[in-house]
């Protein structure tokens, strides 16, 4: 019964160190990016409804690197723009103390700065972007720690067990002896690799994602667009001039000319966001320099054609998209 008891001491002693080391490392750095985050909601909301400020991107970027340097953490961990903009705009629109018409006003100034958003390519210095060696420091880090608490457990085991390993003078019953201490450790190890997984995920699900993480979902939805084209064959630009716009890509199929816009969207976003979007590649099509325009993302959206009756944009996911394009080469 000792053994079991020394077992469980020793096992409670690794938890209970991993779990401190974890709030104290790790744990902390997402602290400070939440409470960074949270400075940068406050503070826009406060210029917006006290004054008569025109949120611009220049402006909410500088905010994002100065609330970064304060608090110590990186800019890219922060929320991104979209994010940013549209949690302020819910909290004004779900704010009962705002007076009806000043509420309206904000709202006008917000969706400036939205189809700004809209019209442009969210603005990250390629230094800030996804470090894998940011990734693997911070698994790095957690595996030290699960060590450090398995042994500090064991450690702790060993000092319950001193008194009785000394009455062994065999080294085959020394051997024997150690079992407790071995087990605790490997407990323990099992232990706080359980917690560290539960922790990443509870992580992964609670946090919105980064401005590192849009960046680069948004560059991977790009390059699965781009290699759909290969395979089709399809002869492509990369952000040809089209009027006074930008799209992510132009090609040119059955002698018509298709302006594809990339949103990395997993599920429906608010229909401000997508009207916005469908007004961008309205007004591609306005210059005459593309007959067509598409807009692909990573899930499935509604009809978006019904709902927002407009003609020649279309709303495609990502694994649709081959199909489309080969229906849309037939048709011509």
């Amino acid at each position: 019964m000792d053994g079991y008891i020394q077992t469980a001491i020793g096992v409670f002693v690794s938890v209970v160190f991993f779990l401190i080391g974890y709030r104290q490392t790790i744990g902390a750095r997402r602290e400070r990016t939440a409470s960074a985050n949270r400075a940068i909601y406050k503070a826009l909301l406060r210029r917006l409804v006290l004054e008569d400020y025109s949120p611009k991107l220049d402006d909410l970027n500088r905010l994002i690197e100065g609330k970064a340097q304060d608090f110590k953490v990186a800019s890219g961990d922060l929320h991104s723009d979209e994010q940013i903009l549209n949690r302020v705009f819910a909290e004004i629109f779900d704010n009962d103390f705002i007076a009806p018409e000043k509420r309206t006003e904000i709202e006008v100034r917000l969706s400036g700065a939205l189809d700004q958003l809209a019209r442009g390519k969210q603005k990250l210095n390629e230094l800030r972007l996804v470090n894998p060696d940011r990734e693997k420091r911070k698994l790095l880090l957690l595996a030290i720690l699960g060590l450090l608490a398995s042994l500090m457990g064991a450690l702790v085991s060993l000092f319950l067990l001193g008194d009785r390993i000394l009455q062994f003078d065999t080294s085959s019953n020394s051997v024997k002896s150690l079992l407790p201490v071995i087990t605790v450790f490997a407990a323990s190890l099992v232990s706080v690799v359980a917690i560290s997984f539960v922790k990443r995920v509870r992580d992964s699900t609670d946090e919105l994602s980064s401005r590192n993480t849009s960046a680069i979902e948004g560059a991977q939805l790009e390059h699965q667009v781009a290699s759909t084209l290969a395979k089709l064959q399809t002869p492509f630009q990369i952000q040809p001039k089209v009027g006074l716009l930008r799209p992510d890509f132009a090609i040119s199929i059955g002698g018509k000319r298709i302006a594809i816009e990339v949103k990395s969207w997993r599920s429906p976003p608010p229909m401000s966001i997508i009207s916005r979007t469908a007004r961008y590649m309205q007004e591609i099509l306005r210059s005459g320099d593309a007959d067509s325009a598409v807009v692909v993302t990573r899930g499935r959206l509604p009809t978006i054609e019904k709902l927002t009756g407009i003609e020649n944009v279309h709303f495609v996911a990502v694994k649709d998209l081959e199909d489309w394009l080969r229906a849309r080469n037939r048709s011509t």
